[in-house]
C-alpha cells in the first residue's frame, strides 16, 4: 500500500470517528437511559444473588400485599446459639435484618409497617403459624385485632427449629380474602 493511500485511509477513519462520537454524545439522552436499564437488569440476573437480610433488599421484596392492603415486614433474628446462626455472633448482629428468610433457629420479632394510612385506623391481628409435619398450621403466637394507629405492628416468637412458618395478617373483621396477607417464612432454608 502506497503512503498516499494509506495517508488517505487514516483520514477517511478519522472522520468516521469523529462522526460517530459527535453524534453518540449529541443523542445521549436517546439512548443511555436504556442502555443503563439494559446494564443494570444484566447485572441483577448474573452477577447478583439473592440477598437474606432486608437491608439488601428493595422495599417491593419485603412487601406483602393484598387487593385492599400492604404492608412491609422486617425481621430481626436473635439466634439461640453460635451453630443455628450460621457462624460466630457479635453484639451488633443482634440488630441483622431479615425479611421472610431467618438462618436459624431462636428469637424473631416481627416488625410489620402498615404502608396504608387507612389501615393504620383499622383493627388488625397478626399471628405466627409453623407447619406440622402434615402440612397443618400450628399457632405459636398471636396478637390480638386492635387498631395501631402508629402504622407499626410487632411480634415475637421463637422458632425452635429449622423449616416453613406462616405469618398472617388479618385486617378488620378478615371476611374476605382481600382482607388478610399470609407472608410465608422460611427458617434455615
Amino acid at each position: 500500500m502506497n503512503p498516499t493511500r494509506r495517508l488517505n485511509l487514516l483520514i477517511f477513519v478519522g472522520i468516521v470517528l469523529l462522526i460517530s462520537v459527535n453524534g453518540a454524545a449529541f443523542s445521549y439522552r436517546l439512548w443511555l437511559p436504556a442502555f443503563n436499564q439494559y446494564v443494570d437488569d444484566f447485572w441483577k440476573k448474573h452477577t447478583l444473588k439473592p440477598a437474606e437480610k432486608a437491608g439488601d433488599r428493595t422495599i417491593s421484596e419485603c412487601l406483602g400485599v393484598s387487593d385492599f392492603y400492604s404492608v412491609h415486614l422486617t425481621t430481626y433474628f436473635l439466634p439461640d446459639s453460635e451453630e443455628s446462626a450460621g457462624g460466630p455472633t457479635d453484639d451488633l448482629s443482634k440488630y441483622d435484618e431479615y425479611c421472610d428468610r431467618v438462618p436459624g433457629t431462636g428469637k424473631v420479632i416481627f416488625s410489620v409497617t402498615l404502608m396504608e394510612k387507612e389501615a393504620r385506623n383499622e383493627s388488625v391481628a397478626l399471628s405466627f403459624y409453623e407447619y406440622d409435619s402434615q402440612g397443618g398450621l400450628k399457632q405459636i403466637n398471636a396478637l390480638s385485632s386492635h387498631p395501631h394507629s402508629s402504622g407499626f405492628v410487632t411480634l415475637d416468637a421463637t422458632v425452635p427449629h429449622k423449616g416453613k412458618y406462616l405469618l398472617k395478617l388479618a385486617f378488620g373483621d378478615a371476611k374476605n380474602a382481600e382482607d388478610t396477607i399470609e407472608m410465608p417464612i422460611f427458617v434455615g432454608q
